[in-house]
């Protein structure tokens, strides 16, 4: 039994429907203002195709939009995986409508939905957020279609689940890596400009990256450079001090400038000199 539970979870890359139910109660600090008509029949349409599982990472699964565009990313609850269900049986469990979350107990999510909550209201710009669903609703979305990494079929209750909607985005290091391969330097030297910009723009808001990692958690959409991290962010006021803002902008960017040292010599040179005007000129 052990095997097989085993052979399942490697095929499905750990991904069970239920572990993006959860049972957490709604929340005003969570709370988003209403879309416009407009914009919400936009994310209706987004939502209204079926989503093949992309990936995961420490706070969510990701799954891809037939339309190749959209991203769909579900939150992990801790409190619904195999470990506690077993600690705490019921078959309530199993049919996804465990009891009510007990109070003055601490969320798994509650860090990763503020930060979530923070990018949404201050740097949506830079972020490729499209949508933020941290508190249930009734009758606004319809059911939608997740294909996991076997093939299977799940019909998902997005009002009852906690989910981001964002742009696809392409990685830093692959993003650079194309464009100095099809020898595409101008453009190279602008995405290297705007990668700058954006986290000049997350460290000015007062938005602290406690992730130090760029290579999976920074891309570019056809708008420009985004964070596609978006669990790892909190408020830091200091930040927006110009001596704070450039110091994190060098170590930052440390990773970014070993990897264009050690492939793209000519565009570490302009890279660097560009971080030297920034540190000298704010």
């Amino acid at each position: 039994m052990l095997c097989l539970s085993r052979f399942c979870d490697s095929q499905t890359k750990g991904f069970r429907s239920y572990f993006i139910v959860s049972n957490l109660p709604n929340e005003t600090r969570w709370e988003t203002l209403p879309l416009p008509v407009d914009e919400q029949n936009r994310i209706h349409a987004l939502l209204d195709q079926p989503f093949t599982y992309l990936g995961s990472g420490g706070w969510c699964y990701a799954f891809l939009g037939e339309d190749q565009k959209t991203i769909l990313k579900f939150f992990k609850h801790e409190h619904l995986f195999l470990g506690s269900i077993l600690r705490d049986f019921s078959f309530s469990s199993l049919l996804m409508k465990s009891p009510p979350w007990p109070k003055n107990t601490p969320y798994f999510q509650e860090f990763n939905f503020n930060s979530c909550a923070l990018l949404y209201k201050e740097a949506k710009d830079r972020t490729g957020l499209l949508y933020l669903h941290l508190n249930k609703t009734k009758n606004l979305h319809k059911p939608v279609i997740l294909i996991d990494n076997i093939g299977v079929r799940h019909t998902i209750d997005l009002d009852s689940t906690e989910f981001v909607v964002q742009k696809r985005a392409e990685l830093l290091f692959e993003h650079i890596d194309r464009l100095a391969k099809e020898n595409k330097i101008n453009e190279v030297k602008k995405s290297l400009d705007d990668m700058i910009d954006c986290l000049l723009t997350l460290f000015k808001r007062g938005m602290r990256d406690l992730d130090l990692s760029l290579h999976h958690n920074y891309g570019y959409t056809e708008d420009g450079a985004i964070t596609l991290d978006l669990s790892s962010f909190d408020k830091d006021e200091t930040l927006m001090r110009p001596g704070n803002y450039r110091k994190e902008l060098i170590v930052k960017t440390r990773w970014l400038s070993r990897f264009l040292n050690k492939n793209y010599p000519d565009l570490y040179i302009y890279f660097e000199n560009r971080l030297s005007e920034i540190v000298e000129n704010g």
